[in-house]
Order: C-alpha cells, then structure tokens, then sequence
C-alpha cells in the first residue's frame, strides 16, 4: 500500500545532460529537516495509523551509505566450468581456484548499478563498472539501502498524537512495526514471486482506544500532533475536519439499473444482490467476465488490489493491483459510480512451470475521503519539480502532510476449470 512518502530536494534536470547532484550541495548546505505527517484513519478494519517522519536530502549519505546495513544482501554465486561441483560464494576464491574458467551461476541480489539482469533479455548488456556478478554489493542493487535500513531512520518517534470525534479522544502510540507494505526488490511490480514486505514504523491506538468509534460516516474527525523534536512548528493540526469514505458495494449487473437511481449508502446496500460475503465464480478460459462494484459519486476514486491464495499456507498474497478513477463517459449515472473490474480468467502459475496452480483470490477495493484523494492519487510528478513529493493539496501546492480514510471493501472469486469441473453450477449456465 502508498503508506510511505519521501519528501527530497531535486535539482532541475537538463533534457540532454545528465548533472550530478552533489555538484550543486552548496545550494542547499543550510537546509533543515521538515516534519512531515501521514495521518490514514481505517474504518473497515477499526483502527488508524499516522506515520510521522522527518524530510531529507537525495543525496544524504547517511541514510543512503551504499552498504547493506541489515545483512540481507544475497551475493552470487560462482563454479569453475571445469568443475561444477564446487560452487562459490566470493568471486575472489573462484578466480584463485580456476583464474580461467571462473563462471557465474547465480546472480540474486548481485545484480550491478542498474539493478538488472542482463542474462534475463538480449538487448540487456552488464553494467560498464562491472558491478554485476562481481561478487560485492554495490549502490542501486537489491537489499542496498532499502526500505528496511532507510526508513527507521526519518522516522520520528516521540510526539504527542490525537485524533478526536466529537467528545472522545484516542491517544495514538508509537509502535517500531506499525504498518507494512507489499514491494519486489527485482523489478518493481507485485507478483507473488519475488514480493516482499516491509514494515515501518507508525503511531497505532493505544489501549484505551478500544471503544472508540472509527467507522461513524456521518461524523467528523479531527488531527492534533505535537513533536518536540519540531517544537518550534508546535502542535500541528487538521486544517479541517474529514469525513470518512464509504466503501463500494459488489453487485450484479443485473442490479444496474435499480442502482442508477440511489441517492445514498444505504439505498445502494440493499439494491445490491450480492454481498461481500458471497464468493464469485468465472469459467477459465472466458472472455468479459466482470467484477461490478458501485460507490457514491462523492468517493469516485480507487485503488483495486488482488490477492491469491497460496495453496500451502492459505495465506493470500497480493499479485495485481492498479487505482481507477470513475469518468462521466463510462462510469457515473446521477449520485452514483458504477464500475466494471475486468477478470483475467485463468490460473496463476507461480512457480512459472507453464502449469497453472491458484484459481482462489480476493479483490479489495479502497475508496478515499477528499482530503487523501489528492495525497494518493497525485503521483505523476513532474520531473522539473524541485520538490519530490506527492503531498498536495487540491491546487497542487506542497504542504507538510495529510490526514483522511481509506476504506475497504472485499470478496472471494474463484476460476473454475470448466474441463475439470463441468457440473458447477458456473459451467452449467455459461455452456448449457
């Protein structure tokens, strides 16, 4: 999930030449850390979570020291091609044992500069340093200065935070594993293989939050943060109050059309044939097959994740994900959005043996209040922009963070192979 944000100084990029940063640092030696505030109450699950951190520099070599701080770096390995048995982890020990037939058979994580495998396509060449394969880890590879070494490091962990709806006050707690999040080190995109977690450090309710209200959509709720690592900002709060999103609801689309005419939450709840308890089926193999979900006009925006179920574990992982915005062309009749989520009605083939092995996932869909929409879904910054951060407000404008919901909503489909499995019900209407 977009739970973590990175506020840095860019200087402007030429089109036809590439500048080194650090030759510009007398431009910004007197520059101070900021605080920054990601504030995200989570109706669906009861609860919220506020990261606080502090700004830093691209080039600040503290955090980004190019060394593998956690010891998580995996390097390569190597085997003389006159002798494939014995296999080794230092490039350094191979070349001492056969100076000319010293190979690579594994790269992992040792994959240069460039973070790329040149053995994985033709038109990829080894990085010109010669960091790929050479065995050392080097800046820009995998488990260098990740996630897991940064971000513990900009967090800030002694403020005073509150958030209040109407009279009640809950007291949020620092917690060193307060939120995590879905990436892949390799390539950059979500896939069961190679997907990794990340963890960081947030505020969570304390204890005596328990039976405060965290899903009252028709009630306001409000920031305060005081840190005195920043006492001069002082105590930091919510420019307005917000008002949390409704989730979507799932139907069918024969509900369409009592649908279009809702005005309100509950109106499309009973409308709805379906509930998020139901499990939906597809036939593999069929084409225009749809997930439908519909939300307020007021909440038209959203991020889709997929997860599957790994057979083993049980356990889901998230494989696809991707935000939707609902447009006046396709999606929006009156006070409503109606979406169509495309299916892709075949197996997930994890271990890439060309056999297919998951057909059980789940589909989350979030909506966001209007104070986050702008937060999550402003991403596309300009490369000129001197100041990286997608921390805006509804005119663009930097500002030092941002506080609203993101609610969920989810339900079970599964893919069933109609060769296999002809008697379900699934199979039956699609070929009678």
């Amino acid at each position: 999930m977009k739970l973590f944000i990175f506020w840095v100084s860019l200087i402007v990029f030429s089109c036809s030449e590439t500048l080194d940063i650090n030759d510009f640092s007398s431009d910004f030696n007197g520059y101070e850390p900021e605080i920054k505030i990601e504030a995200i109450i989570l109706p669906s699950d009861n609860t919220a979570i506020v990261r606080i951190d502090r700004s830093f520099l691209l080039n600040d070599t503290t955090l980004y020291d190019c060394i593998d701080d956690d010891g998580d770096w995996v390097s390569s390995t190597f085997y003389c091609s006159t002798n494939p048995i014995t296999v080794f982890e230092n490039k350094n020990n191979c070349l001492d044992a056969c100076a000319e037939t010293c190979v690579v058979q594994d790269l992992n994580d040792d994959l240069g500069i460039d973070s790329q495998n040149s053995n994985d396509s033709p038109y990829l060449q080894p990085d010109e340093d010669g960091s790929e394969g050479n065995g050392q880890p080097d800046c820009g590879e995998p488990h260098i200065d990740d996630y897991d070494e940064v971000l513990p490091n900009i967090h800030v962990q002694n403020c005073t935070v509150k958030i209040t709806h109407n009279d009640n006050i809950c007291s949020m707690v620092y917690d060193s594993i307060g939120g995590n999040f879905y990436y892949n080190e390799y390539n950059g995109f979500h896939a069961m293989k190679g997907t990794e977690i990340a963890t960081y450090g947030a505020y969570r309710p304390s204890d005596e939050c328990e039976n405060f209200n965290w899903h009252d959509f028709d009630g306001e709720y409000e920031l305060g943060v005081f840190c005195p690592e920043f006492e001069d900002v002082g105590e930091i709060t919510s420019n307005t109050s917000i008002i949390l999103s409704q989730p979507v609801v799932f139907f069918n689309e024969d509900d369409s059309e009592s649908l279009e005419i809702c005005q309100t939450q509950e109106c499309l709840e009973s409308n709805a044939t379906i509930s998020a308890t139901d499990t939906l089926y597809f036939e593999k193999g069929s084409n225009n097959q749809f997930l439908y979900y519909a939300s307020l006009l007021d909440f038209p925006y959203y991020q889709l994740m997929q997860f599957h179920k790994e057979i083993e574990s049980n356990d889901y992982y998230l494989t696809h994900e991707h935000p939707f915005q609902a447009t006046d062309v396709e999606n929006i009749y009156g006070d409503v959005c109606l979406i169509p989520e495309t299916i892709i009605t075949k197996f997930v083939d994890v271990d890439e043996d060309g056999i297919g092995d998951l057909d059980i996932s789940k589909y989350v869909v979030y909506t966001f209040s209007a104070s986050f929409t702008n937060y999550y879904f402003f991403d596309l910054l300009d490369i000129h922009d001197p100041v990286r951060t997608n921390l805006r407000d509804e005119h663009g404008n930097t500002i030092m963070g941002t506080f609203g919901s993101m609610t969920s909503n989810s339900i079970n489909i599964r893919i069933i192979d109609c060769e296999l499995d002809f008697q379900h019900p699934i199979c039956q209407n699609l070929n009678p």
